[in-house]
């Protein structure tokens, strides 16, 4: 009697067991060679009058995406249409989405042979990408940048006329964070009291580099160039769409 109501207990048990083995294995499997998710981040190297590029897109949540290359990233929105196998991205220019792009998308490999996604234009130029670690800005950093104090944190400019603004955030380290309008500079900066110079690394590698008198008094900091002056406010808040002028 007693082995009966064992058999009886641990039957379903053993059942149940396999059931849920099967369903797990099942998931692993798919997750492993039939995911055709696009979130991540993807990356496409290519040459260019002998020039190597290397660019980056990161799908996010909440259809967000950025595309990025040296210490450049572009920000935006996107739309998947995965029954027409399509993408859709719109990135921002002060304040209004002004790039509207389609792509026909095909998700390739697996966790084993590495994934890959094609993006084809509307003209059939195919843009091949290859599943990536996450992007790291490229910094050309000065040998001979010494922090200031009074610079280091966050400023904010506002351009009521043109109806946009942007935030300069400078670090201890040397480097510097310019948000505006959908898009992240970061790059490098240093100061001497008087003047003010920063770069940025930019597609294929190049340098560009910006040379302002500044001046920094009573919590206002003034960079001018050519006679003209922007003028900016310490700020605890970096720029985001939120808070962008509209």
């Amino acid at each position: 009697m007693l082995k009966t109501i064992k058999k009886i207990f641990y039957t379903p048990v053993i059942i149940t067991f396999f059931i849920v083995l099967v369903s797990v294995s099942f998931t692993i499997i798919s997750a492993l060679f039939f995911n055709s998710d696009m979130k991540g981040t993807w990356r496409i190297h290519f040459k260019l009058e002998e020039k190597d590029y290397t660019h980056y897109l990161t799908i996010l949540d909440n259809h967000q995406f950025t595309y990025s290359f040296g210490g450049i990233t572009y920000d935006g929105k996107y739309t998947i249409d995965t029954a027409d196998k399509t993408l859709n991205i719109s990135s921002s220019s002060y304040g209004k989405y002004n790039i509207n792009s389609n792509f026909k998308y095909n998700v390739t490999g697996n966790a084993f042979t590495g994934r890959s996604i094609s993006l084809t234009n509307s003209d059939n130029t195919e843009l091949p990408f290859k599943q990536s670690d996450d992007y790291i800005p490229v910094i050309k950093y000065y040998s001979d940048f010494k922090p200031d104090e009074n610079l280091i944190g966050s400023w904010l400019y506002k351009d009521e006329k043109q109806g946009y603004n942007y935030t300069f955030t400078f670090y201890d380290d040397g480097r510097y964070e310019y948000l505006c309008s959908g898009s992240r500079h970061i790059g490098a900066y240093k100061t001497d009291g008087k003047n003010f110079t920063y770069n940025i690394v930019t597609d294929g590698g190049g340098v560009n580099e910006e040379n302002l008198k500044f001046s920094l008094e009573n919590g206002t900091l003034c960079f001018i160039k050519d006679d003209l002056a922007d003028v900016l406010t310490k700020t605890n808040d970096k720029f985001s769409f939120e808070n962008e002028i509209k």
